[in-house]
């Protein structure tokens, strides 16, 4: 049933980024109107959800063990992409620029605008979107770190800077609820919450107006999108998932499937918006960043219920 839900989700969303792209085409969505709806996004509406997903939830001893884990294993899973991404970019010969783009679309999905609202349909408690905050703020450590020294070929470093925004702060604060737990006020968490069921349309309208400038005929004759989709998509998270399945299992650790199904869907999740982004300001392979995600994009609506139902049967669910 849950696998329908996220195919069900998922063609919901697809409508969504149809009218974004539709929208785009007749000039409503103008691209001073995407700025705009980036930054409302991911300043707005997000740390909204954030912080009354954590408002919400319940204080456990579990939920906290299970946060450490995926924050950790976030750190493991973006290394294991990357070493994968930087093999198939040596063994295809790619030149630098493609190489670096390749590399980093594999360790980067899009945890934001498409990650959230498919965690947040799948887990109505709230747990997925925790979980899912967590491994965005490690994610988004290497990203503006690692991804923008590679991007700038080592002639920018990230550091610190680009961590410094509303995102972070309204996780810090996230946790602090969650464990000290205050009686705010039910009007207060009502309005954060409803601010924050923004994120999921106003994500798909934006990653349509995004890809409505792509052009799917050039974007097909690359070859190196088709290995980036079929290992970012399919063959590297289910190889993460069995692998976590059975190295925590033989350690005697069983994580919530709810985190253990963040771990292994954010891994899955199509290709990264904002290394598009990234590759635009530094002079990158441009085409190549937006061909990936508009491919990778179309094809998760058919890889992510597969990667759901094998997490199912993994959990005997």
């Amino acid at each position: 049933m849950e696998a329908n839900l996220i195919l069900n989700q998922q063609l919901m969303l697809g409508v969504l980024v149809l009218l974004g792209a539709m929208l785009a085409r007749a000039g409503i969505i103008t691209g001073a109107m995407q700025e705009a709806l980036s930054r409302i996004i991911i300043d707005i509406t997000l740390p909204c959800l954030i912080l009354s997903t954590f408002a919400r939830a319940e204080f456990e001893p579990a939920v906290l063990r299970n946060v450490l884990w995926v924050g950790g294993l976030t750190f493991a899973n973006l290394g294991a992409l990357m070493l994968v991404g930087a093999a198939a970019s040596r063994a295809m010969r790619l030149p630098p620029p493609d190489a670096t783009v390749h590399t980093l679309h594999t360790m980067f999905g899009n945890i934001v605008f498409l990650g959230f609202p498919i965690l947040a349909a799948l887990f109505p408690d709230g747990t997925g979107v925790l979980y899912g905050a967590v491994y965005q703020l490690a994610s988004n450590v290497v990203t503006f770190t690692y991804g923008i020294y590679r991007l700038s070929q080592g002639q920018q470093r990230g550091g610190l800077r680009g961590l410094i925004n509303i995102n972070p702060i309204a996780l810090g604060m996230g946790l602090l609820l969650l464990v000290v737990h205050p009686p705010l006020p039910h009007l207060l968490i009502d309005a954060l919450a409803s601010v924050g069921q923004c994120t999921s349309p106003l994500s798909m309208l934006y990653v349509g107006a995004l890809l409505s400038g792509i052009g799917l005929r050039t974007a097909l004759k690359r070859p190196s999108i088709y290995v980036v989709a079929a290992n970012k998509l399919l063959l590297l998270p289910a190889m993460l998932a069995l692998a976590y399945f059975h190295l925590l299992g033989a350690m005697g650790i069983r994580l919530d499937f709810a985190a253990f199904a963040v771990l292994v869907l954010e891994a899955a999740m199509p290709c990264q918006t904002i290394v598009v982004v990234l590759t635009k300001r530094y002079g990158g392979s441009f085409e190549l960043a937006a061909s990936n995600m508009l491919i990778t994009t179309v094809l998760s609506l058919m890889s992510l219920p597969i990667i759901y139902r094998l997490l199912g049967a993994l959990y005997g669910l």
